[in-house]
C-alpha cells in the first residue's frame, strides 16, 4: 500500500509539474519570429506585377524622350551645317529650336519627377498589402511578436528557427492570388 502511493504521488506530481510548465510557458512566454524584409519584399507577386507596370510606363516615357532627342540632334547638326557653310540662320529656326529643347528637357524633368512619384505610390502599396497580410499571417499562426530585420541594427541576431520568410512569403503570396 505504501509503495502505491508513493508512485501515485510521484506520477501525481509529474502531471502537476507538466501542467504547470505548460501554462506557463502558454501564458508567460511570447511566440516570437522574424522576417527578412528585403526578402519577403522582393518574393511578393504583388511587387513584381507593380514592378512591371512602373518598367513599362518609364520605358515608354524613354521612347518619347528618346524620340524627340533624336529631332532634336539632327536639328542641331543641321543648324551647325549651315553656321559651318557660312549660311545665315533664320531667327525662326533657331527660336524653334530652342523652343524644342526647352520642352524636351521640361519633359525630361517632369517625367523624372512622374517615375519616383509612380515608384513611391506602387512602393507604399505594395508595403501596405504587405503589412497587412504579414499581420493575417500572425494572427493565424499565433504569433505575439513578428520583428522585421532589414540589416540596419533593429534585430542584430536570433536563431534561424525564428525566420519565417520562407513561410511568410509563401502565405502572403497565396493570399493575394485568394487562394487561402
Amino acid at each position: 500500500m505504501k509503495m502505491k502511493t508513493v508512485i501515485f504521488t510521484i506520477v501525481f506530481s509529474a502531471i502537476g509539474c507538466f501542467a504547470a510548465l505548460m501554462t506557463y510557458n502558454r501564458f508567460y512566454t511570447t511566440k516570437t519570429a522574424y522576417v527578412e524584409i528585403k526578402k519577403v519584399f522582393n518574393g511578393f507577386l504583388m511587387k513584381g506585377e507593380l514592378e512591371a507596370k512602373y518598367n513599362q510606363v518609364q520605358n515608354e516615357r524613354a521612347k518619347i524622350l528618346d524620340s524627340l532627342s533624336f529631332g532634336l540632334k539632327v536639328l542641331a547638326k543641321h543648324l551647325n551645317d549651315e553656321k559651318n557653310a557660312g549660311n545665315t540662320i533664320a531667327k525662326e529656326v533657331v527660336e524653334r529650336f530652342e523652343y524644342k529643347r526647352e520642352n524636351y528637357l521640361k519633359l525630361k524633368g517632369q517625367y523624372a519627377e512622374d517615375n519616383a512619384a509612380l515608384s513611391k505610390k506602387y512602393d507604399e502599396q505594395i508595403l501596405g498589402q504587405l503589412t497587412q497580410l504579414v499581420m493575417e499571417y500572425g494572427k493565424e499562426k499565433d504569433y505575439d511578436i513578428i520583428l522585421g530585420a532589414d540589416g540596419n541594427g533593429n534585430l542584430m541576431y536570433s536563431k534561424e528557427s525564428y525566420n519565417v520568410s520562407d513561410e511568410v512569403i509563401n502565405f502572403i503570396n497565396n493570399k493575394y492570388k485568394g487562394l487561402e
